[in-house]
């Protein structure tokens, strides 16, 4: 996973993509060839097209048509991946239209989840490390939210077949403890959303098989069994919860504290109601969204001053229907809900062939999946289960129907599929895996390696990146914020550590990418903020203020824009209108921590004593100490007096530290006092005689200044 930029996302992304691709090609040659195998019209596949092509349109109407189309690595969906589902989907309830063939499959991927549940014991055990750190498992997915819907798909999948009749009962109770290990590696997932997903969706399907289930007493007793259960574990938890065993426990304790002062501190608090606002914003938005990948544009104009210790750049709202309402409107989640409802339709019509207890079994399913999205997203996984359910639904109840394909029942001659539509296929197939794969997954190679120490130097890594924009990908914008990290930071490397040549080409790349990323998208307050804090750090100050004005028109209330601002107006001398600014932000949310030390900080560069000691009753003696931002504010001004108390406090608190005494030796010498710097150097000699050399030589350099 290591050779890709977001391993976890693109290497199942790319991969997908490209066998779905290669599967679709193959299955249209078969469709010609024998009408059996050509699609079906059901409510489930109207659903599913009508959801594609709602999509499709509001993705082309977004603010950033190419991002909502393509997606970037980071998240590998827009209307590509919605597009990929479809051909699965097509190709699933088209192929495998017997239950024979899809037991085949769900055993298999059930083999698999239980190859990865071994993975998450190892993890568990500290053999494997957990990839996005702490306690949560993540199995190979990268995310413990992933890793937690996949378990609770394969959990309903092991219960459908642990209540299938089979001849030896053993079957039954080896599929009924493959689900108790799943939801035991699903519990130290500690993901909430999926275990109270799982246990509603359970308690759905025992009330159901309860209720209705008129001739097997056994089934009807487990069902029983089943909500007895979920009962008795949860009066069991709110019993225990204020319990030491509880409240000491890295996943209970996760539950415990769930009420809604947790929630009102959590990002979704703020986000949901900006969700809300962006999508009556007009017309527009309120029928046909944003288009997908557009969140961000919301989050920004919205943007609740509030979150100011919140995640700063939000690109999902974290809830499935809010999500969805602003990638396609109220028209989007109507169509994404219709394909839940033909679901249920299907699953549950007087004709379906599924049995009661299967019936309840999908249904906990997808209301265990429903309830889990609420708090989270969709990811490429919990997709392609999704849209699995969907074909086998469809596929199960229509294998009886004598319905006609939707492409008719033509047959072909052989002459024709030999000659023209094989060989159409072929080249479609080709031209298509490569120009929707190839150019970005190798961008992708190319850019890992380009921001990783190469033996050729940074100049190696200039030519890595020139190869990155060179296959015009849409991979291309997170290069971009790549680039110019790693231009920032040739920058700043020690003098003569970089030739100033290849800073100079670093830096004229970095500065053309960015000025055609924000040209093409001109609203998008990120990456206005992000030119803008380029060209600060290489002191082109009106360059800076150009795009961070341009940033704070499009987000009004984030504080982040207006510290940004205010550190340009400090770079240029002008200290009153960094001073504004800091107050800015600071009146958006005067319970900002940060807002309250920027807004002193700018009191100190305009000498403003009033403000000064208005914020000081209200920022710790400690955060003042050791921010560096007063100390360079008071060095600024001239103002040496607090330079030095500051630093003596410092030395206090940590008496060895050479770098404090060093900084406060200079502070004593640029105010004359001479001799109380010499004895602070000749101190750190003593302390350290492996400094007497260069000790001996800032002593020369006082007595001479």
């Amino acid at each position: 996973p290591q050779a890709m930029f977001f391993p976890f996302i693109t290497g199942k992304g790319f991969t997908f993509r490209i066998l779905i691709e290669i599967i679709f090609g193959l299955y249209v040659i078969l469709a010609a060839i024998d009408p059996e195998y050509r699609p079906r019209l059901s409510w489930i596949t109207k659903s599913v097209f009508f959801f594609t092509l709602v999509i499709l349109v509001a993705d082309l109407l977004s603010m950033n048509p190419y991002k909502s189309l393509w997606s970037n690595y980071e998240r590998m969906e827009g209307f590509v991946l919605i597009a990929h589902l479809l051909l699965y989907y097509i190709v699933a309830s088209s192929v495998l239209n017997t239950r024979t063939i899809w037991n085949r499959l769900f055993n298999t991927t059930i083999i698999a989840s239980l190859i990865m549940c071994v993975y998450g014991v190892l993890q568990l055990t500290g053999h494997l490390t957990i990839n996005q750190g702490g306690v949560r498992l993540d199995g190979t997915f990268g995310n413990a939210a992933y890793f937690a819907i996949y378990l609770v798909f394969h959990i309903f999948l092991c219960l459908y077949f642990a209540f299938q009749p089979y001849k030896k009962n053993y079957w039954k109770w080896l599929y009924a403890l493959a689900a108790l290990f799943e939801t035991y590696i699903l519990y130290f997932t500690a993901t909430r959303g999926a275990i109270l997903g799982l246990i509603g969706g359970l308690f759905i399907a025992g009330i159901i098989v309860a209720w209705k289930e008129r001739e097997n007493v056994y089934v009807k007793r487990i069902s029983y069994s089943v909500i007895g259960g979920v009962v008795a574990i949860t009066v069991l938890f709110i019993a225990l919860r204020g319990t030491s065993l509880v409240k000491n426990s890295p996943v209970l304790s996760r539950f415990s504290n769930l009420s809604y002062s947790e929630f009102q501190t959590q990002g979704r608090y703020y986000v949901w109601p900006m969700a809300l606002k962006g999508f009556v914003q007009n017309p527009k938005t309120f029928l046909i969204g944003w288009g997908q990948e557009s969140f961000n544009f919301v989050f920004n104009k919205y943007y609740d001053p509030r979150m100011y210790n919140q995640e700063q750049w939000f690109d999902r709202a974290h809830d499935i229907v809010l999500d969805w309402l602003i990638a396609g409107g109220l028209i989007g989640l109507l169509a994404y809900a219709s394909m839940f409802v033909a679901l249920f339709y299907l699953l549950w019509r007087k004709k379906s062939p599924l049995k009661l207890s299967e019936k309840g079994i999908f249904t906990g399913m997808i209301v265990g999946y429903i309830f889990h999205n609420i708090f989270v997203f969709d990811n490429l996984i919990s997709y392609i289960l999704f849209f699995s359910v969907l074909a086998f639904i469809h596929a199960v109840t229509m294998e009886k129907e004598k319905v006609n394909p939707i492409l008719a029942t033509k047959k072909f001659s052989p002459q024709t599929i030999n000659y023209l539509v094989t060989p159409v296929t072929v080249i479609a197939l080709i031209l298509v895996i490569y120009f929707v794969n190839i150019p970005a997954l190798f961008a992708n190679w190319t850019l890992i390696q380009a921001i990783t120490p190469q033996s050729g130097g940074p100049d190696q890594n200039y030519a890595l990146f020139k190869k990155v924009y060179a296959y015009n990908s849409f991979g291309a914008d997170e290069a971009t914020e790549q680039l110019i990290t790693l231009t920032n930071q040739i920058a700043t490397a020690p003098s003569g550590q970089v030739p100033q040549s290849i800073s100079d080409e670093f830096y004229n790349l970095a500065k053309q990418r960015i000025e055609e990323k924000t040209a093409r998208t001109p609203h998008d307050a990120r990456y206005l903020v992000f030119a803008g804090d380029f060209f600060q750090q290489f002191h082109k100050y009106d360059e800076a203020l150009s795009y961070l004005t341009k940033a704070q028109v499009e987000s009004p209330k984030k504080q982040q824009i207006y510290f940004e601002i205010g550190a340009v107006y400090v770079g240029k001398g002008d200290y009153k209108s960094a001073f504004d600014q800091f107050k800015k932000a600071y009146d958006l949310d005067p319970q900002s921590p940060e807002s309250k030390v920027i807004y002193a900080v700018g009191a100190i560069y305009t000498r403003d004593s009033e403000t000064l000691a208005q914020m000081s009753s209200q920022i710790p003696k400690s955060v003042v100490v050791s921010d560096n931002r007063f100390l360079q504010a008071y060095a600024a001004i001239g103002d040496y007096n607090n330079v030095i108390a500051i630093l003596n406090e410092r030395i206090k608190s940590d008496p060895t530290n050479e770098q404090y005494k060093l900084s406060l030796a200079s502070a004593y010498a640029t105010i004359g006092q001479k001799q109380k710097a010499i004895d602070l150097i000749n101190n750190i000699i003593a302390q350290d005689p492996r400094f007497k050399t260069q000790g001996e030589q800032y002593i020369k350099q006082i007595q001479g200044s």
